[in-house]
């Protein structure tokens, strides 16, 4: 089902005013929850709201808090999110790490207490639209604990995502922006296979005698935990990976780490480091760089950079609208009439067609 991003937008800032979030906050959530469904990442767009509203109901998140910033000494800065909704947090830190990168070159960033930022890749990209390097590592302040350490089946660490963006100027028409959990896939995913009926792939999870997790249902239960990126035979890998993302959310982010406490829920925190290119490289350098290495790359038919398959979705979502999947739709549905919202007509018409779905799920 496609719908017109004006129709979604209308729809999102209306559930998020409902849940008490002020016209800027709605505007810019929704922002960014779109740009996610737009790119092709739904998991992380306008279908996450009922999750949302459940961590709001429970104090995870105060839908009117708005980030506390502190420019440290020399090229460092903090965002405080104060449990308001991430995305605000995150915009926060990069456009200040921007800001600070222009005038020093780098920039080191610490964001904490940012409830849940979506994608982190959207930062990664917003640094590179404005020509600065993003390298963005995350935690979760103990909670979303879903992974196991390598070599182990409990879950101990939660999925951690890290992201980059680099800027290609004009060599390109986008920019090089990757996004993915540490662990095999993201808690967001099991989730969508719940909804969906769909099986996992065996090589995503793991249980205290080695075999897969039967089930997303059974994973949702407590069964098992996701591996690190790598899987059974490299997650040493991911697992490292993973460990610096915790400390930097935890060191950099002064974010909590696992281990220090058991929250219901998660609260991101991030270290951002920002690079300013052109004080190494003049544009001009920079661009036939790139081009010399995506035309060695694209040799080979198939191949595609990072960040390249988010650009053509979003050309195409842009013209033809966003698809949401029945199994968003539903959850939608029921949030909106727990909060006595009135969805717009497309969306009315196509929500009298769905059936209801079990959503009662707390994972990334």
């Amino acid at each position: 089902m496609r719908f017109d991003p004006e129709t979604l937008h209308a729809f999102s800032e209306a559930l998020l005013d409902a849940l008490g979030a002020p016209e800027a906050t709605a505007r810019q959530v929704t922002e960014s929850l779109l740009r996610a469904d737009i790119r092709g990442y739904g998991t992380h767009g306008i279908g996450i709201l009922p999750l949302y509203a459940a961590m709001v109901g429970d104090g995870a998140i105060d839908p009117a808090a708005t980030p506390v910033t502190d420019r440290g000494e020399g090229a460092t800065v903090r965002v405080d999110g104060q449990t308001g909704f991430g995305q605000l947090a995150a915009r926060e830190a990069t456009a200040e790490g921007v800001a600070v990168a222009a005038e020093y070159g780098v920039s080191v960033v610490g964001l904490r207490d940012a409830s849940h930022i979506g994608p982190v890749g959207e930062f990664a990209g917003r640094a590179a639209g404005e020509g600065m390097i993003l390298l963005a590592f995350t935690n979760t302040a103990g909670g979303a604990k879903n992974t196991a350490a390598f070599g182990g089946s409990k879950r101990k660490l939660s999925t951690n995502p890290v992201a980059f963006g680099i800027p290609t100027f004009d060599a390109l028409d986008f920019d090089i922006v990757g996004d993915f959990a540490t662990s095999q896939v993201s808690g967001s995913v099991v989730r969508d296979h719940h909804r969906t009926g769909e099986p996992m792939d065996d090589a995503w999870t793991t249980t205290e005698s080695g075999d897969p997790v039967d089930s997303p249902e059974a994973f949702l239960e407590g069964d098992g935990a996701l591996l690190t990126l790598g899987g059974r035979s490299t997650g040493h890998k991911g697992y490292a990976l993973s460990l610096v993302a915790e400390l930097l959310g935890g060191l950099v982010g002064r974010n909590p780490v696992v281990g220090e406490n058991e929250p219901e829920w998660l609260a991101n925190g991030a270290g951002f480091i920002l690079v300013d290119p052109t004080y190494f490289l003049q544009i001009a350098a920079i661009e036939d760089r790139i081009k010399h290495l995506a035309a060695h790359l694209r040799h080979e038919d198939g191949v595609r950079l990072p960040g390249e398959g988010a650009h053509r979705r979003a050309e195409k979502n842009r013209e033809q609208g966003i698809t949401i999947p029945e199994h968003d739709l539903a959850p939608l549905a029921e949030t909106a009439a727990d909060l006595d919202v009135t969805p717009p007509q497309p969306l009315r018409d196509a929500l009298t067609d769905v059936d209801g779905i079990d959503d009662d799920i707390q994972t990334w």
